[in-house]
């Protein structure tokens, strides 16, 4: 992994050694493919593919894709910066978050709706993804307003503004309008990887369940590629920027650890149903577990869709 020197770094190692690949396998009960039967347990009950917002997501991923470039092939790859949240605060406020306090100025007007104030949902900081991003991006960090939480459904309720890391006047939390929802407030670690665009083949052949996850995550990231659950939205003049993730933490098997980084365990009560269903401390949903991808233009226009499953 390259060396970002303004987001904590994922420590990758640590967490491999509390999930490692045996963590994702199974040596007895149902198949999950009918084969030929094997002593060798990595041909048995193989790791699933994962959509990543915890650790252990990342590891059944990450070890996987290690152990077939061993041997194989996996062809042409696509640096991207994946993002694990954190439950502590961001080490500084401009670096990419959910929730919380915008990195904006204090002086600059709060986007409304007839009076009513947008909802600051997250914030993306390209200053260590400048080497695999366009270079057409407005400014440093990227925020992102809703007006409600259905605001996927109406591409009028999203806003989308930019700030440079130095702010004359930054934002104070007492200067924001309350949200009119629950916005989890987690904070991005960064982590180097490169997805691999051509190799679908190779964990389709191998039988692993939701194979389609391993060639090109479903994480919520800045970079060129990502797992589109239905379809690519780009055109010929578009590049992807980056995508929001559904917030879905680890819950499975009972007892799974580790959901955030500085989180071992989540309350037993943290999936109960807020005012809204989808929004919550550790929750956020896009319909069925779905993604916003940025996209951007070479005039620097930036525009969003979505999907879900």
């Amino acid at each position: 992994m390259h060396a970002p020197t303004l987001h904590p770094k994922v420590d990758f190692d640590h967490w491999a050694n509390l999930f490692p690949l045996a963590t994702f396998q199974k040596t007895s009960g149902p198949r999950q493919f009918d084969s030929t039967e094997t002593d060798n347990p990595l041909d048995r009950w193989k790791p699933n593919g994962a959509i990543i917002t915890s650790p252990a997501h990342l590891c059944e991923i990450e070890l996987v894709r290690k152990q077939y470039a061993q041997s194989q092939d996996l062809g042409p790859s696509v640096p991207v910066d994946v993002f694990l949240w954190s439950v502590d605060p961001p080490e500084k406020p401009f670096l990419t978050k959910l929730g919380g306090t915008p990195h904006r100025e204090s002086t600059k007007p709060w986007p409304t709706d007839d009076g009513k104030p947008y909802t600051f949902v997250a914030q993306f900081c390209f200053a260590d993804s400048q080497d695999i991003v366009s270079q057409n991006i407005p400014d440093a960090v990227m925020l992102i307003f809703f007006k409600d939480p259905g605001s996927i459904y109406k591409r009028e309720s999203v806003h989308i503004e930019w700030s440079p890391i130095e702010l004359n006047s930054p934002m104070s939390a007492e200067q924001c309008p309350p949200p009119s929802f629950t916005v989890p407030q987690l904070s991005g670690h960064i982590y180097r990887t490169n997805e691999y665009p051509e190799s679908r083949d190779v964990f389709e052949q191998a039988g692993h369940y939701q194979f389609y996850l391993f060639p090109v995550t479903q994480a919520t990231k800045i970079g060129r590629e990502t797992f589109f659950i239905q379809n690519d939205p780009r055109g010929p003049a578009d590049e992807l920027l980056c995508t929001l993730n559904s917030v879905h933490p680890t819950t499975y098997p009972p007892g799974a650890k580790w959901p955030f980084i500085g989180l071992e365990e989540l309350p037993d009560d943290w999936n109960k149903p807020d005012d809204h269903y989808e929004w919550g401390k550790y929750r956020m949903m896009f319909a069925d577990v779905g993604c916003i991808y940025f996209l951007i233009d070479k005039n620097g226009n930036v525009s969003w869709t979505w999907d879900s499953y």
